[in-house]
């Protein structure tokens, strides 16, 4: 056989065990929370996002979910996931504001009336420059899922009044508008990270801290000395779900598509799911023993006036058009 001809057929043969190897490729999306395993966000990955973009890619992509803190804190897993490090993140918005002080916006406090309000708000145009300034900042907005409304706990009393939070040091996510609401009515905010607060609190690093009923209970901070709850409502927090820009821009048109497909059907279950769940984890924590108290009207608003200021502040930070039209929208004007 000619020495031209063996090349050929060898040449051939080693394309053929090549390709079904390389077609067999499969590249691991990691995905990094804080959040407990058992949270609605984590649910909605497993349930539908995992196999929706195994299945639409054909394979290409897989997917893994850290949760836990396991892929370290919330600071690390944005950084991570701007970077490229690893695929996304699923974390509050408090800590993308950093990057993208456009999200300030939906920090503002007593904004939302309820969790329609918020997802109108983001789901609608009057969301394209916070969708725009985190693609600038080099993440991919997936979805906007929901944390929930917050509420103040201490290891000593109910916070009834601006006054009643005079002096004492509440941990707060690294939010610029949130530490600044709470300045304004009269606390000392520290920044401390999620997977560190249980340990605060119990050294007494923090007086209390502020959030949804489902952190409260996950991490089970009635154990850390947090026994009154206000039923505040002050942030209605969004739990955003993001991904590397720098990664999905490397993808295929087909496959980056499947993926923000994936992550929209993932995140409509998990707004599904949280507001089933709330009457829950605020069921669990008074069979625990703590004890809550709601605000009355009078009082609410003795917070929104202490807070107002705040509104202007942003505004002229953020630009009016863009920060009054987000509020209008959230506002249903």
């Amino acid at each position: 056989m000619p020495h031209a001809v063996k090349l050929a057929l060898a040449l051939g043969l080693a394309h053929a065990v090549l390709v079904p190897a390389a077609a067999q490729a499969q590249e691991v999306l990691r995905l990094g929370g804080v959040i407990y395993g058992d949270h609605s966000s984590v649910r909605a990955i497993n349930e539908v996002f995992i196999p929706e973009v195994e299945k639409n890619t054909e394979g290409r992509y897989t997917v893994e979910v850290y949760s836990n803190a396991e892929l370290g804190g919330n600071a690390e897993i944005v950084q991570q996931t701007r970077n490229g490090t690893i695929f996304g993140a699923f974390v509050s918005s408090a800590w993308v504001t950093s990057y993208v002080p456009e999200l300030g916006a939906s920090g503002l406090p007593f904004l939302f009336e309820s969790r329609e309000d918020a997802f109108r708000a983001f789901d609608n145009e009057s969301g394209d420059p916070v969708r725009a300034a985190m693609r600038e900042a080099g993440f991919e907005p997936l979805g906007f899922m929901e944390l929930g409304f917050r509420h103040i706990t201490t290891s000593s009393k109910f916070i009834e009044s601006p006054e009643d939070l005079a002096g004492m040091r509440i941990r707060l996510q690294a939010n610029p508008v949130h530490m600044e609401t709470f300045r304004l009515l009269g606390a000392n905010p520290v920044q401390i990270d999620g997977g560190e607060l249980f340990a605060a609190l119990n050294q007494g690093v923090a007086d209390g801290q502020e959030n949804p009923y489902s952190v409260i209970s996950m991490f089970k901070l009635d154990e850390a000395k947090q026994r009154y709850l206000t039923q505040s409502g002050h942030f209605y927090d969004i739990l955003t779900f993001i991904g590397s820009k720098r990664m999905l821009d490397q993808m295929s048109e087909e496959d980056r598509a499947a993926i923000l497909a994936a992550a929209e059907k993932a995140t409509q279950l998990q707004r599904t799911y949280a507001a089933e769940e709330e009457q829950t984890f605020r069921s669990a924590l008074l069979e625990k023993g703590v004890e809550m108290k709601e605000l009355t009207p009078e009082q609410r608003a003795a917070f929104q006036q202490a807070t107002a200021p705040l509104y202007e502040t942003v505004a002229n930070e953020l630009g009016a058009e863009f920060v009054n039209g987000f509020v209008a929208a959230a506002r249903g004007e």
